[in-house]
C-alpha cells in the first residue's frame, strides 16, 4: 500500500513540474510579445521627451538672449 502511495505521489509531482514548466513557457512567450508591442511605443515617448528638453533648453536660452540684449 505504501508504494502504491508513493507512486501516486510521484506521478501528482510529476505532473506539477510538467504544468509548472508549461505555464512557463507560456508567460515567457506573453513577455516577449508585450515587450515587442511596447517597445516601438517606449521608443516614442523617450524621443518626444528628449524633443521636449532640448526644446525646453533652446527656448531658455532665446529668452536669456533676449532680455540682455534688450
Amino acid at each position: 500500500m505504501n508504494n502504491n502511495n508513493n507512486a501516486v505521489v510521484q506521478s501528482t509531482k510529476t505532473q506539477l513540474v510538467e504544468l509548472f514548466m508549461d505555464f512557463n513557457k507560456l508567460d515567457s512567450k506573453a513577455k516577449v510579445k508585450t515587450k515587442e508591442k511596447s517597445t516601438p511605443q517606449q521608443k516614442l515617448a523617450a524621443r518626444r521627451a528628449i524633443e521636449q528638453h532640448f526644446e525646453k533648453k533652446r527656448l531658455e536660452h532665446d529668452l536669456e538672449d533676449y532680455w540682455f540684449d534688450g
